[in-house]
């Protein structure tokens, strides 16, 4: 009995206790009101034309990758696009779009899977609409040549593996998956090729090259496997390339450049060479990164994020220092601090060229021979590898 008198004392005590917190929290409430209310659908003011683009996969919670944009000026957050489990991201040829490849699931982490592109307004940043894909699209890190689009901007070309390889074609205007080409079984990544409307290259498994050409309904047209380009046993390359005047330039992990001509009716190659001396060989400077390759082509400039000691296994550390090569002299014309950067690529030419470092954005003046930091963005993404440019194609669009 004086157990029951105990509790029921007590309960009379916890919810006087409780109104008088409500009534407390009520009065606090009618004091303090939102600073702001949040609103969608505004777009981007003129002066933020200057944009920056990271990729962040944020790998301790996948499923909740997302696009986060920057004005390239000031550093300044504009604003995000959600891309939900393992997003990729690439900006339209015409600057007016953002399309997107992600995967829901029913539950988040389970149940019906569902494989999209989206297509994004760049200036609004607010969702369009949504074109349904086989479910076997990659599921990989944020390699640029997983995802893109033809020279015309017709289709966008995206890699699929399950593991199974083959390459999606997406008719942009029809809204449609129109084409699976498993004639690149045994091949990796996806590369536009600058002076064609609708043909692309790939890096296949024997050391050639192959490229596709695409008819107006984005079947294939014709196709044509080059010679031998690289030693997959005794100089594999990264699939990262930098297109300069229609020529590809591939380094291998031990530094070696391979330059494959498309400027012909087939692709030639140019004799390779070495970013290397015999004194970087003695110090062990190999390439490293996951976009690691940039190029600068009005200049006809390549960087190339380096690291020191490489062995077995250190194809993707963080850059010790970025060097500058002069394409027509094949000569090293400047190197600088790394930053630790994964990840780079050049927007306009001799204008800029942006790192990211898995978190940090930092942006370089390259006008010069010797690119000079001009800013870091803090804290721009959780893990990101993809960092691009806001910036319109010649001939895209």
């Amino acid at each position: 009995m004086r157990l029951a008198r105990n509790i029921r004392r007590n309960s009379a005590r916890w919810v006087a206790a409780l109104v008088l917190g409500g009534v407390a929290l009520g009065a606090q409430a009618q004091q303090f009101k939102p600073l702001e209310t949040l609103t969608d659908g505004h777009a981007l003011t003129t002066d933020a034309q200057d944009r920056i683009y990271v990729m962040d996969t944020v790998f301790m919670h996948m499923t909740e990758s997302r696009v986060h944009v920057f004005d390239g000026k000031t550093g300044r957050f504009l604003g995000m696009i959600p891309t939900s489990f393992n997003g990729h991201m690439q900006l339209s040829n015409d600057g007016k779009k953002i399309y997107t490849m992600t995967t829901y699931h029913e539950r988040v982490t389970r149940g019906k899977r569902t494989d999209v592109v989206e297509i994004w307004d760049a200036d609004g940043l607010t969702f369009e609409k949504e074109i349904i894909l086989p479910n076997n699209r990659v599921q990989g890190l944020n390699y640029r040549n997983m995802f893109r689009q033809t020279t015309d901007g017709k289709f966008i070309i995206l890699q699929n593996a399950t593991p199974a390889i083959s390459v999606a074609v997406v008719d942009v205007e029809k809204g449609e998956h129109v084409e699976e080409i498993t004639a690149v079984a045994g091949c990796w990544s996806v590369n536009p090729l600058p002076n064609r409307p609708r043909s692309f290259m790939t890096v296949c498994g024997d050391g050639t090259l192959l490229t596709i050409d695409l008819d107006e309904n984005g079947k294939v047209a014709s196709q044509h496997r080059s010679e031998r380009m690289f030693s997959v046993q005794d100089d594999p390359v990264f699939i990262a390339q930098a297109m300069v005047n229609n020529k590809a330039h591939y380094v291998s992990f031990y530094g070696t450049m391979y330059t494959a001509d498309f400027n012909g009716d087939k692709v030639s190659f140019e004799p390779s060479w070495s970013l290397l001396d015999e004194q970087d060989r003695a110090a062990g400077w190999t390439p490293g990164g996951y976009n690691l390759l940039a190029a600068d082509e009005g200049n006809e400039r390549l960087y190339v994020l380096m690291h020191s000691g490489g062995a077995e296994g250190t194809h993707k550390s963080p850059a010790e220092e970025i060097w500058v090569y002069d394409l027509p002299t094949k000569k090293r014309i400047a190197r600088v601090p790394g930053m630790g950067i994964l990840s780079i690529s050049v927007d306009e030419p001799g204008k800029r060229l942006l790192g990211i470092d898995g978190g940090n954005v930092h942006i370089f003046d390259i006008s010069g021979d010797t690119p000079t930091l001009i800013r870091t963005i803090e804290n721009a993404g959780e893990a990101a590898l993809q960092v691009e440019p806001h910036v319109v194609m010649k001939n895209g669009g």
